[in-house]
């Protein structure tokens, strides 16, 4: 399997041993524009329901963006085609997966969920991954600090990872996917993370599908 993180592999090889397929997908509104992607790719569906909640999501993603410092002259400069990385998808049920190694929970990340709006459907415990930030940004708030961004600038590394997950998570709402589910894998180990999920995600699928 291409595209995806050493331990997202692993989570797909067992959940297909479970007769769960899951397979790497990119898509043009979770690319370098971020929430502008969101916005035009929105209005030019055509869709009213998808414009309806891209009035929702967008302008929550763009508080992220400026809160957070990002370049708005480098936002405007971005190109569709140039996608974030892929996340697993259960295409039958329109359903993706995001399995999130440590350093997807930092204060930066933290302050994305902080801004969502309750309009939004997800298929994860917020709750629960603001708790997951708290606990373990004192340490992945300081990986790589000092390297720049193209999105955020200097220190700007994590920053952009939190806002690419909120990218994500709004905009696959915005889209029309079933709640986008993201599973904790702070250990970085795809089968024991598939393990604790086994009977939440079968039940979601199922009763989805």
């Amino acid at each position: 399997m291409a595209e995806v993180e050493p331990w997202e592999e692993q989570f797909a090889e067992h959940a297909a041993n479970d007769g769960i397929v899951l397979e790497p997908a990119s898509f043009h509104w979770a690319s370098e524009p971020g929430h502008l992607a969101i916005g035009a790719l929105a209005d030019q569906s055509g869709n009213i329901e998808v414009m309806q909640r891209a009035e929702i999501a967008v302008p929550a993603l763009e508080q992220m963006f400026k809160t957070m410092g990002g370049l708005a002259p480098v936002l405007y400069s971005c190109r569709v085609n140039k996608p974030y990385p892929a996340l697993l998808m259960h295409e039958p049920t329109s359903t993706l997966i995001a399995v999130d190694g440590v350093l997807h929970f930092t204060s930066p990340r933290l302050k994305t969920l902080k801004l969502y709006p309750g309009e939004a459907a997800l298929g994860y415990d917020v709750k629960a991954y603001k708790a997951l930030c708290e606990e373990h940004a004192p340490k992945t708030d300081k990986w790589r600090y000092g390297l720049a961004s193209k999105m955020f600038g200097f220190h700007g590394l994590q920053i952009e990872r939190a806002y690419q997950d909120a990218v994500r998570d709004l905009g696959s709402w915005v889209m029309g996917f079933s709640p986008l589910i993201r599973v904790p894998a702070i250990d970085e180990d795809g089968e024991a993370a598939y393990a604790r999920v086994k009977d939440e995600l079968h039940g979601k699928l199922k009763t989805k599908a």
